[in-house]
């Protein structure tokens, strides 16, 4: 197949509803492969199914993608390559891409109603090139870039103040949660719009086994900083609970002790449906994040929905800042970070207690049927688009 072929990667679980209420022609940019990610693949087929013609230009880190591709009613384009993950290499990269998409923009992004940019990386060359495009955008902040702590310490401040400004330009901004607003003037907030990682309701596997191993679940990015290492090491301590694992792993010291733990039933990366689908043959869901950096700290995860759509309770460190919702709302339990003897103890409370933990999850799956679940998030999304709709109508207009 040849790069530049314009090919078809359709994900056969995926039926297009088109709705054709919003009508906007839309560019979203952002520095992945624009799928494979649970916001994305939330995302996008909501946009589709609201009517919008949406055209994605992203960067194919891993070089494996044709240039241009159609997929679940989605034009993509691929106009950087390369580069990897997770590596000291894109200290160069980051800013070369950044520089890619503002070149790009001022000769293709004219032609759309509206731009999403996903992050400070594609948030910044879209504002820089606004005054050229002249179309307005929103800034779809998924991880605060001067939170992380790959970043230079001497960098941060740099890069907050810049973001400030992207900010400032941007026609709307979505954030995962109200701790991620970071404006304090109200004409600035009131650009906000709070779409939560909410999980879409996925049912059981019909053939679920009937009796199973005590299972801890955790999916998505398995990695240190994700606290994976200390489950691993309470499976070891625990070796008749099973430990279900559906995700990405990047370090390869971690993929060799994933696979050399018996009671470890690693099933690589799954499609999103597939991978929610597991909640349910689980007993606990296990969302930790490392409390080195702010922006894990102020971390909501998509797993806490996850486990609410299950009807399942969480395992949550208590640095993370609203692990205090957890305790207040009844649906989970708190565990300091780095210590694999308090997680053991949890872990053997939940299976000696079984009735205390299907009463947590069954409050968590209340608070999922009452708002924390995607069909609201996606009327949120709707309801923004069609603010933005009207305001484009009347700019037109005048």
């Amino acid at each position: 197949m040849l790069a530049n072929e314009k090919t078809s990667l359709q994900s056969p679980q995926l039926e297009i509803c088109h709705t054709d209420s919003i009508n906007i022609k839309m560019l979203i940019i952002a520095s992945h492969q624009g799928f494979g990610s649970v916001h994305v693949d939330k995302l996008f087929p909501s946009l589709v199914k609201m009517g919008c013609d949406i055209t994605f230009v992203g960067w194919d880190r891993k070089n494996t993608l044709p240039k241009r591709f159609e997929r679940n009613g989605v034009s993509y384009r691929m106009i950087f390559k390369g580069w990897g993950y997770a590596n000291k290499l894109l200290m160069i990269a980051l800013p070369l891409w950044i520089l890619r998409v503002a070149s790009y923009l001022p000769g293709k992004g004219r032609k759309y109603d509206l731009i999403m940019a996903i992050d400070f990386d594609a948030g910044l060359p879209v504002a820089l090139t606004q005054f050229i495009t002249r179309v307005p955008f929103i800034y779809n902040i998924r991880d605060n870039f001067a939170m992380r702590t790959t970043l230079p310490k001497l960098l941060r401040p740099i890069v907050a103040m810049i973001d400030r400004w992207v900010i400032k330009c941007a026609t709307r901004i979505i954030v995962p949660d109200e701790s991620r607003i970071t404006a304090t003037d109200e004409s600035t907030v009131d650009k906000f719009a709070v779409i939560y990682n909410c999980a879409p309701d996925i049912k059981p596997a019909i053939n679920k086994p009937e009796t199973q191993p005590f299972t801890v679940y955790a999916m998505g990015y398995l990695l240190k900083t994700r606290g994976i290492h200390l489950l691993l090491e309470a499976a070891v301590r625990l070796p008749d609970m099973r430990v279900l694992l559906a995700g990405t792993v990047h370090e390869a010291d971690i993929e060799k002790q994933i696979l050399s733990i018996p009671n470890v039933d690693f099933r690589g990366k799954l499609p999103q449906e597939d991978a929610l689908r597991l909640c349910h043959e689980s007993d606990v869901i296990f969302a930790f994040y490392d409390p080195v950096s702010e922006i894990n700290c102020k971390a909501v995860s998509n797993k806490w929905s996850d486990a609410m759509m299950s009807g399942k309770p969480l395992i949550v460190n208590s640095e993370v800042l609203k692990s205090v919702w957890i305790k207040q709302e009844d649906i989970g339990y708190l565990c300091p970070y780095g210590d694999v003897n308090q997680l053991v103890q949890i872990i053997q409370q939940i299976r000696q207690h079984p009735e205390e933990a299907q009463r947590k999850g069954a409050n968590g799956r209340r608070l999922y049927d009452v708002g924390y679940n995607w069909s609201v998030m996606e009327q949120r999304l709707q309801d923004l688009l069609e603010k933005v709709k009207g305001a484009l109508h009347l700019q037109n207009n005048y």
